[in-house]
């Protein structure tokens, strides 16, 4: 039988699994209330954040008494699944050509959002590797998952909840290992397919919900309509997925057919809730009644729905599709930054996504007003324009062996002060940006 303890912070230890806290989510560090406590970091921060008692389940992990359960602690990626009772709620079938309704319509703005934004590490390579194996067996579940589609069946919720129960994991860890993951397979990928879009969408939305302030009980949805946001186009032939230039009028009217498809699709499958049904039906709408299909305005649309739909843009941008290049990230964020003046979407929610991703993202090539290339691998949320880079060559080009890493917001007097002056493209400069990306050892500046 389940036995939870409450015990005061300073009993708290590493190999202990917490259930509960007696702070709400959004004062604490971590998303998760449920987790393993695997260093003594974890908790000096949750007593940075004001946690004084925390609920442990000793059959999950160590005892506050005995000093653990069992022979061995908890495996190191134990993680608790993001469940919530109402993921099972039974949709009312309604006409797939009308976007679903809901009394309780949600003002597209966060709820509160944490107190701190936490920098974003340069993953180990324990995590990287780990990362890549989560996204390599996620792409993989979701190829399957849209190939079944195809003929006719309907998504396996199974599937979903897994690939965005597994990825949620590795972005609690590190997220830095997701998003430089995700940076670098663009960079490989020749064209983007619906499954790797539909992960990507499902990664970002889940690092932005976080800064956001998306309650924790709502993530699971988030993930399973980030994953689906696309699945009308199972319905549609193949090649209009990767057309992006030069639409007919015939295919343009035919591509907006694909919110109310998969609408039509997710409905089928009676375990989704309402949240990940909206997001599929709303991820083309617009704040300001722009959008397709049903041109529906602020007051309408799902938090979650307008999320995805701003995530669903910057990946768009910075994926090649149909012959057309991808942006840079760089680029894309200042797209973005403009996109708040014209009122498609809510400034706020477009400022939290800069903050998360960063004005300059990890893995970004930049030139230096020295004359020096380096690769950012670490952003910093109170000085947005000052990440924490690796310089990789010097002025004339020669390599700095190790490279050289250096936190442009924490610059000596004695030397003179680095800055970024330009973005640069990896490919055009002939940079594997990915082997600068380990933790491993560089030289301090």
């Amino acid at each position: 039988m389940k036995q939870v303890k409450t015990i005061p912070i300073d009993q708290l230890k590493p190999g202990m699994f917490i259930v509960g806290m007696d702070q709400p989510w959004y004062r604490t560090p971590f998303l998760l209330h449920k987790r393993l406590i695997r260093h003594q970091h974890d908790i000096d921060l949750l007593r940075q954040h004001g946690v004084r008692e925390v609920k442990i389940d000793p059959s999950q992990g160590h005892d506050v008494e005995l000093g653990r359960l069992g022979d061995t602690a908890p495996p190191a990626h134990t993680q608790e699944a993001v469940t919530d009772p109402q993921a099972h709620h039974q949709i009312e079938s309604t006409p797939p050509e009308k976007a679903p309704q809901n009394h309780e319509r949600e003002p597209v703005r966060a709820a509160q959002p944490p107190l701190t934004q936490e920098r974003t590490p340069l993953p180990s390579q324990e995590q990287a590797a780990a990362a890549q194996e989560t996204y390599r067996e996620a792409t993989a579940s979701m190829e399957r998952m849209f190939e079944a589609l195809e003929t006719g069946l309907v998504p396996q919720t199974e599937t979903v909840r897994t690939v965005v129960t597994n990825v949620l994991a590795r972005v609690l860890e590190n997220r830095a290992s997701m998003l430089s993951l995700l940076s670098l397979q663009k960079m490989k990928r020749f064209d983007r397919t619906l499954a790797s879009h539909a992960l990507d969408v499902c990664t970002i939305s889940l690092v932005v919900a976080h800064d956001y302030g998306v309650p924790e009980q709502d993530l699971e949805a988030l993930g399973a309509g980030a994953l689906l946001h696309d699945i009308g186009y199972v319905r549609l032939p193949r090649n209009l997925y990767r057309k992006s230039l030069d639409l007919t009028e015939e295919e343009r009217a035919m591509m907006q057919q694909h919110p109310a498809l998969g609408l039509a699709i997710v409905r089928d499958a009676k375990e989704n809730r309402d949240a990940v049904v909206r997001i599929v039906a709303e991820h083309h709408e617009c704040i300001n009644g722009t959008g397709f299909p049903h041109k529906l305005r602020g007051e309408d649309l799902s938090v979650l729905g307008q999320l995805v739909s701003l995530v669903d843009v910057y990946d768009g941008l910075v994926s090649r599709r149909g012959g057309r290049p991808a942006m840079l990230p760089h680029d894309a964020i200042r797209h973005l930054f403009h996109l708040g003046d014209t009122g498609l979407y809510a400034k706020d929610m477009i400022q939290t996504m800069i903050g998360t991703l960063g004005v300059y993202p990890i893995s970004s090539l930049v030139l230096l007003n020295t004359g020096e290339q380096a690769v950012v691998v670490e952003m910093n949320p109170t000085q947005r324009l000052k990440p924490v880079i690796k310089v990789i060559t010097g002025p004339q080009g020669e390599s700095y062996l190790p490279p050289v890493r250096i936190d442009l917001g924490v610059q000596t007097e004695e030397k003179k002060a680095r800055a970024i002056t330009k973005v640069l493209d990896p490919l055009h400069e002939h940079v594997n940006v990915a082997m600068f990306l380990d933790d491993v050892q560089e030289e301090a500046a």
